[in-house]
């Protein structure tokens, strides 16, 4: 089944608009809609309180696809939507984005979009520092090192130093030095780092208290349930 996944976003972002965009890309795509879920729960509600979409997320099954107009409709920080989306390609399921357009499976795994849940964590990040000191709201723009991404961290699983990893890509150290810091590499690849995002957003089972059993790097397919 494929299903397109609309959530109710701050600002003026609607729910129509959403859908519109994703049946664009279906029909540009030959993606066939076969059904949807409209979520409409507030944009800033943590993962483990929106219970309506844990619900749904586990009635997803092996070879499901859903579609998202943007990551931002999975969740609100970068460990809450690295969560969701380890367990959906655990799970077997297809994620594709709309905005820009990307499709993410177990084969192509996290490195495809981290640039994106990177980013997105930069951006919720300096928006409440703009509403703390009252500036205008605003995104920051993408790296030149984003392009560089899925080399960076096999280099950075491989235990590369950064000055070896910017003798690779013929670039700056002391810039990919910054750039590894800013969007938290080490920390993603961290498997205490997974566990402690996973303890804070909970995706419970619904008979018991427990979270899917997700992990950044899974081989084997795992049957849902």
């Amino acid at each position: 089944m494929t299903y397109a996944l609309i959530r109710q976003l701050s600002g003026d972002e609607s729910l129509l608009q959403q859908r519109a965009a994703i049946v664009g890309y279906a029909e540009r795509n030959g993606v066939p809609l076969e059904s949807e879920m409209i979520e409409f729960e507030r944009a800033e509600r943590p993962l483990k309180e929106r219970r309506s979409f844990q619900d749904f997320l586990h009635s997803l099954h092996e070879g499901d696809q859903l579609v998202v107009e943007r990551i931002e409709v999975l969740g609100a920080t970068m460990e809450e939507v690295i969560v969701v989306i380890n367990c959906m390609l655990s799970h077997g399921v297809t994620l594709r984005i709309v905005s820009p357009e990307l499709v993410v499976d177990r084969e192509t795994g996290l490195a495809r979009i981290l640039p994106l849940i990177v980013r997105l964590d930069e951006t919720r990040q300096k928006r409440e520092r703009d509403h703390r000191v009252g500036r205008p709201k605003g995104r920051r723009s993408a790296s030149k090192f984003d392009v560089h991404l899925p080399q960076i961290m096999e280099g950075l699983k491989a235990d590369k130093s950064v000055s070896a990893i910017a003798r690779e890509l013929n670039v700056s150290r002391s810039s990919l030095k910054d750039y590894i810091e800013s969007r938290r590499l080490k920390e993603i690849l961290d498997d205490s780092w997974l566990e402690r995002a996973k303890r804070n957003h909970r995706i419970a089972e619904a008979a018991e208290p427990a979270e899917l059993a997700c992990t950044l790097h899974h081989n084997t397919a795992t049957k849902h349930t």
